[in-house]
């Protein structure tokens, strides 16, 4: 019998550690939450039948009036319901008529997020025990109990209730609800993570950006092969997602340990769970960020199609769809700025000219420059040049206010880098500005794809150069031949002075130029042969070149000519490697490497 007893005790121990409960009220010693009423509220008396399951002295006790089904009692916390801390409410309750007892939890700034269990008495006048589960209800978004004796009816009775228990609460209150984007950086956002089918998600500090606040999901060795995590608990987003014809794409940032896992995205309508669309993409890269696009347009097999007469206003994301976690072993995933991106209908991929000199003479084709020293992108300002005011330059003055000043432009189509996939961009870099700290002597050209909007940098390809000669105009060569094969780039951003501080200075650009190495006969570069190599005065050319370039290693341009010659005079050039480019009189266009002495 001892046996029995102790393992019925052990039992009853670890029952009650794995579901710790939180008194509300038990109208005694423990009155930790104020109950008021609708229209009555409801007082402290004497427990009426001190016996069986309750023997305290204190229970409450409510008039439910006549004429209204909805008539309550109700308390709010000031925080947040945690079910992490438990599932299960339970309540007390003599009744001098068997009916139900519904048991609600509700936001209070937003009555419409709810969730309810209904409960029922069975016995009349004698005190029952009720017992309302709410697995899978999410935390961090109701803060209002709301009971409703005798539901199905309007008739005035009078109960009595008691011992109030249930999960605890955590503060800071419902908090904002969330609406896309969705970026986990804003305390006052709740973005009630719920997590199913064996998910575990947090919000925390990004591991790769102490700055950025990421969701850490963990798809444990238990986890279903359709565990996921839904996004503003069981109500979503106050509004729908704004799908439209034609303009059908999600976007997520990933953080996946593999490349080729598939990335589910579902959205709903929370108030009707058979409306819902899911596509799915797969991850490209392993152990890094990525942007992936969801194209709703494209339904995952077997999945409903998107109804543009629908309102999708829940999101739910699925990390290694279609695999368990006891195949596939525990795995963490992390993600980020969930938004709406919009528009399916592509650029089209083009090998034109863009190019500018500022002058207005027909030459230039990048239609909008912007300019970016705040937040907000203003039009870029042309000045005359520092050196010939004759010519006109960007101008590109950082005040100082901002860490990430840039000039930048989108074009109308995607570049085609198969063939032209070089910038050459004159630079001036007056001496006055304070090169010793942060602000660097350097100049660097990024492509982006602007489809990501402000997540644009984070699949951006970056150029970065030194500048070494001051007050005169420098030539640099942005070699982007290592992404020739990226056909998503359709934005050009330059940045001079570095990034990431806060540093002044003064700088202009000018003549921004995608060269063109196919030539007017449409022939690849080829090599040429120059002697001696290395050379150390005069270098000589096996040809006639009507127009000749040099570059070094680190794509500044150090000469140019247009003259007629097939000997060049190196005598001025540092050691070092070397590119010689130039065109022949037939059209073609040649290349050598050579080593200065």
């Amino acid at each position: 019998m001892m046996k029995h007893f102790f393992t019925f005790l052990v039992g009853m121990m670890f029952a009650f550690s794995i579901n710790a409960q939180y008194i509300y009220n038990d109208f005694d010693a423990n009155q930790n939450e104020t109950f008021l009423g609708d229209p009555n509220i409801p007082t402290v008396v004497a427990n009426p039948d001190i016996s069986g399951i309750n023997t305290s002295a204190g229970v409450a006790e409510w008039l439910r009036a006549a004429g209204s089904q909805w008539t309550h009692v109700y308390t709010i916390v000031e925080g947040t319901i945690d079910f992490s801390t438990g599932t299960t409410f339970q309540l007390k309750v003599y009744s001098p008529i068997a009916c139900e007892v519904l048991f609600k939890l509700e936001a209070s700034s937003n009555p419409a997020i709810s969730t309810e269990v209904m409960g029922n008495v069975t016995t009349p006048n004698a005190w029952q025990l009720i017992t309302y589960d709410f697995t899978g209800a999410a935390s961090g978004t109701y803060d209002k109990v709301v009971i409703f004796f005798d539901f199905a009816t309007t008739t005035e009775n009078t109960f009595y209730f008691d011992d109030v228990i249930g999960p605890e609460y955590s503060g800071g209150g419902v908090g904002v609800p969330v609406t896309l984007p969705v970026t986990f950086d804003d305390p006052d956002v709740n973005y009630g993570l719920t997590d199913f089918g064996g998910n575990s998600s947090e919000i925390i500090v990004d591991p790769t950006d102490d700055a950025n606040k990421v969701a850490k999901t963990i798809k444990t060795e238990s986890a279903e092969l359709w565990a996921g995590t839904t996004v503003g608990g069981v109500v979503g987003f106050p509004t729908p997602i704004p799908f439209a014809e034609g303009s059908t794409i999600m976007s997520v940032k990933v953080w996946s340990p593999a490349a080729g896992t598939p990335i589910r995205l579902k959205v709903e309508d929370f108030n009707d769970v058979t409306i819902t669309c899911e596509t799915e993409t797969n991850t490209t890269v392993a152990a890094d960020w990525e942007i992936i696009l969801f194209d709703f347009s494209n339904e995952a097999p077997g999945t409903a199609e998107l109804n543009l007469a629908n309102n999708y206003n829940k999101a739910s994301i699925f990390f290694n769809f279609g695999t368990t976690g006891a195949v596939a072993g525990e795995q963490t995933y992390y993600w980020d700025d969930m938004e709406f991106v919009g528009g399916t209908e592509e650029k089209p991929l083009l090998a034109l000219d863009v190019q500018d000199n500022f002058e207005n003479d027909g030459y230039g084709t990048i239609a909008d420059w912007k300019f970016q020293d705040a937040p907000e992108l203003t039009d870029l300002l042309i000045v005359g040049d520092p050196v010939n005011a004759s010519n006109h330059v960007a101008d590109y003055n950082r005040s100082g206010a901002f860490e990430w000043t840039n000039a930048q432009f989108i074009l109308d189509h995607r570049m085609d880098l198969t063939n032209r996939n070089k910038f050459e961009l004159k630079v001036y870099f007056p001496s006055s500005n304070d090169y010793t700290g942060t602000l660097t002597p350097t100049a660097s050209m990024k492509l982006q794809n602007s489809l990501l909007g402000a997540n644009a940098w984070t699949t951006q390809t970056e150029v970065k150069l030194d500048v070494t000669e001051f007050d005169s105009w420098v030539s640099l060569l942005f070699d982007f031949s290592a992404v020739a094969d990226r056909i998503d780039y359709d934005q050009v951003v330059v940045q001079l002075g570095g990034e990431g501080h806060f540093v002044p200075g003064q700088f202009y650009f000018d003549d921004i130029y995608l060269i063109d190495y196919s030539s007017v006969a449409q022939n690849s570069m080829v090599e040429m042969s120059v002697y001696p190599n290395p050379a150390y005065e005069v270098l000589n050319v096996n040809m006639q070149l009507v127009q000749s370039k040099i570059y070094s290693v680190t794509g500044q341009k150090v000469y140019q000519s247009h003259n007629a010659q097939n000997t060049i005079d190196i005598s001025q050039l540092h050691a070092g490697i070397y590119l010689l480019t130039g065109f022949s009189i037939d059209g073609n266009e040649y290349k050598a490497r050579f080593i200065k002495k």
